[in-house]
């Protein structure tokens, strides 16, 4: 597991269908990308959690997964935001 914690999060819409109900549902994958500029993708939320230490920032993992969620569109890939603040980043 890596100590170094991401610069900016990006999340990924995407849509399933529920194999008992039927009902279609949303869900995210997400990427995120270090300060040498390397980035992890497809990552779901178990590793996002893993990946922002979120059992010792809970706060700033809660606000950067929020802030990436509220800058994304219903299908496809959202903007950058910032860690830890989940302000999207300009361009």
């Amino acid at each position: 597991m890596s100590y170094e914690l991401p610069i900016a999060v990006r999340a990924f819409a995407l849509r399933g269908i529920r194999r008992f109900t039927k009902r279609r549902f949303r869900y995210f994958n997400y990427a995120l990308r270090y300060r040498d500029g390397r980035e992890v993708s497809d990552l779901g939320s178990i590793e996002f959690d893993k990946l922002l230490q979120g059992h010792r920032y809970p706060a700033d993992t809660h606000c950067v997964r929020k802030g990436a969620e509220r800058h994304c569109p219903e299908l496809g890939e959202g903007a950058w935001v910032d860690y830890p603040y989940g302000n999207p980043l300009p361009e």
